[in-house]
């Protein structure tokens, strides 16, 4: 048993075109989370309690996303895979509910539309490079 060696993770820092995706996604979760809590203290005061709660499962579930990609360990490669697929299928479900059901200012308010769809875009983004970026698929495109 003393004979195994502990793992070493010798992947590289994420440079380039995904260091902008993932610097974007932290600042749309930071963006959301903060226009989220304005927008749903008020709805909690005007007594919208279902809208206000979805809203900040909204924003939590952006957050947790962007924490699992720059984390970037498996654990939280996990969190960010079913966070971003929340909020790829969260805003186009919403589509088809009454927008009395959530607030505007909600990155799954109407498939995003608040932001000209790019939360939505930008979560599918987030799944493709989680796939990408995944440790298995590296190793198969070296020839591993």
């Amino acid at each position: 048993m003393s004979d195994e060696q502990p793992l070493a993770d010798d992947r590289t820092s994420t440079h380039g075109w995904p260091w902008v995706l993932l610097c974007l996604l932290a600042v749309g979760a930071v963006l959301f989370t903060w226009r989220g809590i304005v927008a749903s203290t008020q709805e909690f005061v005007d007594g919208d309690i279902p809208a206000a709660v979805l809203t900040l499962v909204a924003d939590v579930s952006w957050l947790a996303g962007a924490i699992g990609l720059l984390h970037n360990g498996r654990k939280m490669r996990i969190v960010a895979a079913l966070t971003w697929t929340i909020n790829v299928v969260a805003p186009i479900f919403l589509l088809f509910m009454s927008h009395s059901q959530i607030v505007p200012v909600s990155p799954w308010f109407d498939g995003g539309s608040t932001y000209f769809y790019l939360p939505t875009i930008g979560a599918v983004a987030a799944l493709v490079w989680l796939v990408w970026s995944s440790p298995s698929h590296i190793a198969t495109r070296n020839g591993g």
